[in-house]
This record gives C-alpha cells, structure tokens and sequence, in this order.
C-alpha cells in the first residue's frame, strides 16, 4: 500500500523554505525576477521585500506602497488552496504577476482548476511548467534531504508557452 508509514511532524509543518539555489534557478530560468515573497519570515526571505503570517498576505493586496512588483511565493501547504486562489485574483484584478511553486499532487484539486488550469485553457497569461526531478526544500534552515513530491512552477501574467536555448 501506498503512504503506509505515518506521516513525520516535519512532513505535516508548514515551515518548509525555498533553498536559494532553487530560487535563481527559476529566476534565471523563466527571467522572472520577483521583488516580493509574499510567505516569508525574517530568517527565510528570499528577497528584501516580504510579508510574514501577521502581514496576512491572504487579506491584502500584493503592493507596497501602491507599486505593483513581481511576487514569489512558496506558500504553506496547509493553505495551498487559498494562495492558488489570491495568487490569481492579483492577477486578474490588479494584474500583479506571481511565481509560485507547488506540488505537482495539487492539480488534481478543485481550486487548481478553478483558479489554473480552466483560466489558462481560456487563455488566461498563466503559465504552468514542471520542474524537472525532485528537489530539496529547507525545513525551518536545514537540509532534510530530497522532496517525495514533484513540483511545478505557475506563473500567473506569463503565457504558458516557453522554449529553452
């Protein structure tokens, strides 16, 4: 049987960080440079603007000031759903562009169609890309070794078209 073992309390958290390596690699990738990380804490911001869970960033826009920039977010799992939703509202109410990455398991879910993948069929600037291998993430700073779960980048105000070379 599949997931028999029981799931460890570092699996259950939501304060798993984006390694930086993995971060440039987008960033240079997609040439996508976020001034923004909207799931920050002081000790895991990948950028010099963040909000952090008092900022809420579920309950405000995606500016500071009233200059829209480019977001990043590695939201927690427990609130996948709600940040696939806001991520795409910036979008399209405010036309503030996201990159965020999540597990690829969450395509399957209602708001990853409602707030996605229907958008992007429709033609929607929405980008979606698989990030190829398993990747590392940081659990409160330190290594715990490689993800069991594929993961993929979604680009809300980039078309989902993209050639390397």
């Amino acid at each position: 049987m599949l997931h028999q073992d029981e799931r460890t309390i570092s699996s259950r958290s939501d304060e798993w960080w984006t390694p930086h390596e993995l971060f440039w690699f987008l960033v240079d990738l997609y040439h996508f440079l976020p001034m923004l990380d909207i799931c920050a804490t002081e000790a895991n911001s990948l950028r010099n603007l963040f909000f952090t869970k008092k900022d809420n960033a579920l309950k405000r826009i995606w500016m500071i000031g009233k200059k829209k920039r480019k977001c990043w977010c590695n939201p927690p799992n427990s609130k996948m759903k709600y940040f696939l939703k806001q991520a795409f509202e910036m979008w399209d109410k405010y036309r503030i562009q996201t990159m965020m990455v999540v597990p690829l398991n969450i395509q399957s879910s209602i708001n990853y169609w409602k707030y996605v993948q229907r958008p992007m069929e429709k033609g929607e600037r929405i980008m979606v890309r698989p990030i190829e291998g398993r990747k590392k993430f940081l659990f409160k700073g330190r290594d715990k070794g490689t993800s069991i779960n594929g993961y993929c980048v979604v680009i809300f105000g980039r078309r989902n078209r993209f050639m390397l070379g």
